[in-house]
């Protein structure tokens, strides 16, 4: 046994380190949406709007690093006497290329449907992605190895660079651009430090990319892209149609509801975060699933009785341009905490290979668009309204999906 593998074995399940990863989920969230917040004062809800589309983005384009990340840790949580960590790496870097691309050949396509008013935004939209995909590998490495103390520092610091990008631009007076450009330089530092603590210390490594790496890849992208792009495209989506649909100060008033969604969406992801490795062994799988749910179940409670309250909150927090999205806050916070609901759905399936769940994801996706697009997207609220009904339907279906398992749950 190897001294990964042993180290595993000695080690038992933590409680202490799920904590760590949740109070690390939580605080670069709210790294993440302070760079959202220290903007929107600055840029008003036209430029916002802007630059939540383009954060939109980010995310539908960290679809395949998602996948990369519960690829690695499926395989190195079934085989922990492996250390791969220079193969899983070198996928990394050709899924990180890839991404930036790919993101470079749709610049046109993106600059015209999110009226975008900069080619530089749209370039250094490709700069971040390529280490930010890089980081989702060792994300993934971690998540696997169990590192649940160091996958919650990096998950910290990756938002940091972010928040710090962000804080650069207002004071620079350098706007969108200066945020990307500060997020992009920043990002990539932590991706080679995280790299680089990950490699083993031998000296004279060399880096070759072979066959099977590509193999690898395109493996990770038939298992789990799919299903993880699902999931973050119904996220993002209602932002991208409010873009699209909406006057630029509607689109911009709906991105600071959407801050909310997001809250709600990425707070409780250390559910999912943690419970992963346990989905896909047999043995934990069932206790994971339950204790996840009633996690998440806790957690929306809490998401909405907050938003209610704090509601008066949103306009002191982002401006006072912001004030008439205020009676709509919870339910941009009960959207949120649907999607995380169903985000452990489909992790769960994921882990064991059913795929089912997240077939349906995309049917509801299409289905949103398709309805915002033919008739419902004359305000905020009928987008708002359109993405609550498909994320309702699935958290009944996920719920029904593995109603077996969740039975225990009820008296």
């Amino acid at each position: 046994m190897s001294g990964s593998a042993a180290a595993l074995a000695r080690r038992p399940e933590s409680w202490r380190q799920d904590a760590f990863v949740a109070v690390a989920t939580v605080a670069a969230g709210v790294f993440g949406y302070a760079f959202s917040l220290v903007l929107s004062r600055s840029l008003g809800p036209s430029g916002f709007g802007e630059l939540s589309a383009l954060l939109a983005v980010v995310v539908l384009a960290g679809v395949p690093g998602v996948a990369l990340q519960a690829g690695i840790a499926r395989g190195i949580a079934a085989r922990p006497d492996r250390d791969d960590a220079p193969r899983v790496l070198r996928q990394s870097s050709v899924v990180a290329l890839a991404v930036g691309a790919l993101l470079l050949i749709t610049s046109p396509l993106l600059k015209a449907a999110l009226d975008v008013r900069s080619w530089t935004s749209l370039l250094l939209l490709c700069a971040i992605m390529v280490p930010t995909t890089v980081t989702y590998g060792c994300l993934g490495v971690l998540q696997g190895r169990r590192r649940f103390v160091a996958l919650g520092s990096l998950l910290v610091l990756v938002q940091l660079a972010k928040l710090a990008g962000g804080l650069i631009a207002v004071v620079t007076g350098t706007g969108i651009t200066g945020a990307l450009l500060g997020t992009a330089v920043l990002t990539i530092v932590v991706a080679i430090g995280a790299a680089i603590a990950l490699l083993p210390r031998r000296p004279a490594l060399r880096v070759r990319f072979a066959r099977r790496d590509l193999t690898g890849v395109r493996g990770v992208f038939a298992r789990d892209a799919v299903a993880m792009l699902g999931v973050l495209l119904l996220t993002n989506l209602d932002l991208v149609l409010a873009r699209h649909y909406l006057p630029s100060h509607q689109a911009g008033l709906y991105a600071a509801g959407n801050l909310v969604t997001k809250v709600a969406f990425w707070g409780p992801s250390f559910v999912s975060t943690v419970s992963y490795p346990r989905l896909a062994r047999a043995e934990e799988r069932a206790a994971a699933l339950r204790r996840g749910a009633l996690v998440l179940g806790a957690f929306a409670g809490l998401t909405a009785v907050g938003a209610l309250v704090c509601a008066p909150l949103l306009p002191v927090v982002v401006g006072t341009a912001y004030r008439s999205v205020e009676p709509l806050v919870w339910l941009f916070a009960v959207e949120g905490a649907a999607l995380a609901a169903v985000l452990l759905g489909v992790y769960a399936g994921v882990a064991v290979n059913d795929r089912r769940l997240a077939a349906l994801v995309w049917v509801v996706a299409f289905g949103e668009a398709a309805a915002v697009a033919l008739r419902w997207h004359a305000s905020m609220q009928q987008v708002l309204g359109v993405v609550l009904c498909g994320s309702a339907m699935l958290v009944f279906a996920a719920a029904w999906r593995y109603r077996s398992v969740l039975v225990p749950l009820s008296p």
